[in-house]
């Protein structure tokens, strides 16, 4: 049984409640939030975000509720890092509570004011602590694991000894068994964020449950095949933050073993360079759901010829490599939502266009449940490329949202998409150049005539 919270005040207490949602109700005060907790011991999730949560109702909920799975006490003023360790640690027993937590929200909690290095040694014993703990907030998450990995605990044990605490060898002896080395510490994270500059060897070998992973890329050589240590990673997203100029031919080695297992594939900020890469990686991943792809152009001294997005590509005396053009029968059964988008509007190379053309046409076909496409700043020929989707049978019938803002497309293509079979709810073509208000006022005469339930954004 649930319950949802927004007014504070004294409520009746649904016998089996397993589900307390206080989120806001910042009036109601700690002591009754203590009595509350105490009499909900078969809660298997609370949030308290934002509420006068503090130490005593901490203390309260790793007494009580032994079967909880998620906690949220985010933005609680009154709630600190130090005293997150009541949640794990009773020191009216000097033991440790048995809690089944998997999920833990911590934004905007306060900080240690002493140092980082206390801060670290707290989500360390957390950790630790909370041997079926799938997710935990991402802050100093990184050097936590560091310091688990290397059993680097040194200030920290006489931090925790000084706030009434047993060091981490205590709660590391909660999950190994003796004889354990530093690398075969392992911890039950599922959801991960990795931020640039940090040890992935370290992050993969320590947690190697992971399913879901945000990884940041810098400029730093790394050995990006310890994402191959993932065994059940599901979801990933990739980020090449600021000035990092990574290419996205450097993923595809990676994906040869991993991208069978992915669900769900997010590349930003990479340099689009080689030409067959976003068809190489889509190949290597037949089981996606979702795909997104921001990337950065290819350079404009590209040996290629530029060709004119409007061209049909048959200028014999350029024609690039033929092994671009082949075709290729890929099957996406799954796959729902497909996003590329460029950032910005300068021409590909010829070879680029008519390969990327090649890797769409194959994946848009051979996707039969896509729900979603998203081509965004695309610079290719996009009336050629719907033609030949759509010259299979029963492509894009399930497709309900379609932008092609700010890509090369013309009325005559947005008509056709209009009118043939599908589940079109969503139709953006903001910024589209060959797209004037003639044509948009023509397009939403045309969906009120055939009583189509059709939303069309341009400008």
């Amino acid at each position: 049984m649930n319950l949802i919270c927004r007014q504070s005040g004294v409520f009746s207490i649904p016998q089996g409640l397993t589900s307390l949602d206080l989120h806001g109700c910042s009036r109601i005060q700690s002591s009754l939030l203590v009595d509350l907790i105490e009499c909900l011991p078969r809660l298997r999730k609370l949030t308290l975000s934002g509420t006068q949560c503090n130490l005593q109702v901490l203390s309260a909920i790793g007494c009580t509720c032994k079967e909880l799975r998620e906690l949220d006490v985010s933005m609680c003023k009154a709630v600190t890092f130090l005293a997150l360790l009541h949640l794990v640690y009773d020191q009216s027993r000097a033991a440790f509570n048995p809690l089944q937590l998997g999920k833990l929200l911590t934004e905007g909690i306060q900080l240690c004011p002493d140092s980082t290095e206390q801060q670290v040694t707290i989500v360390a014993f957390l950790l630790l602590a909370l041997p079926r703990l799938e997710y935990i907030s991402p802050t100093f998450l990184a050097e936590a694991l560091t310091l688990i990995h290397r059993r680097l605990f040194g200030k920290g044990q006489q931090f925790l000894h000084s706030q009434g605490f047993p060091c981490l060898e205590k709660a590391l002896g909660l999950r190994v068994t003796p004889g354990d080395g530093p690398s075969r510490t392992a911890l039950s994270l599922r959801q991960l964020e990795v931020g640039p500059g940090q040890d992935l060897s370290i992050v993969t070998s320590i947690c190697r449950e992971v399913v879901e992973a945000r990884v940041s890329l810098d400029d730093e050589i790394r050995d990006l095949q310890c994402f191959n240590s993932w065994k059940q990673l599901t979801h990933l997203t990739v980020d090449c933050t600021g000035d990092a100029k990574r290419t996205l031919s450097e993923m595809i080695p990676i994906f040869s073993c991993l991208g069978c297992r992915l669900h769900f594939l997010s590349l930003q900020n990479f340099h689009y360079h080689l030409e067959t890469s976003v068809g190489r990686i889509l190949e290597l991943c037949p089981s996606l759901r979702v795909f997104q792809a921001l990337l950065h152009p290819p350079p404009q001294n590209c040996s290629s010829a530029l060709v004119n997005e409007d061209s049909d590509g048959e200028d014999d005396d350029q024609q690039p490599n033929e092994s671009f053009l082949l075709p290729v029968n890929w099957h996406f059964p799954h796959l729902k939502d497909f996003s590329l988008r460029l950032f910005d509007s300068t021409p590909m190379p010829r070879s680029f266009q008519l390969s990327l053309e090649t890797a769409m046409t194959s994946a848009l076909q051979g996707s039969p449940r896509l729900e979603k496409l998203s081509l965004i700043n695309i610079h290719l020929n996009l009336d050629r490329l719907f033609q030949k989707v759509l010259e299979q049978p029963a492509s894009l019938v399930q497709l309900a949202e379609l932008c092609l803002s700010q890509s090369c497309v013309s009325p005559v293509t947005v008509q056709l998409l209009m009118t043939t079979e599908n589940q079109l709810t969503s139709l953006d073509i903001r910024h589209c150049h060959n797209i004037h208000r003639r044509h948009y006022d023509r397009f939403v005469t045309n969906a009120k005539r055939s009583k189509f339930d059709l939303q069309i954004v341009w400008e």
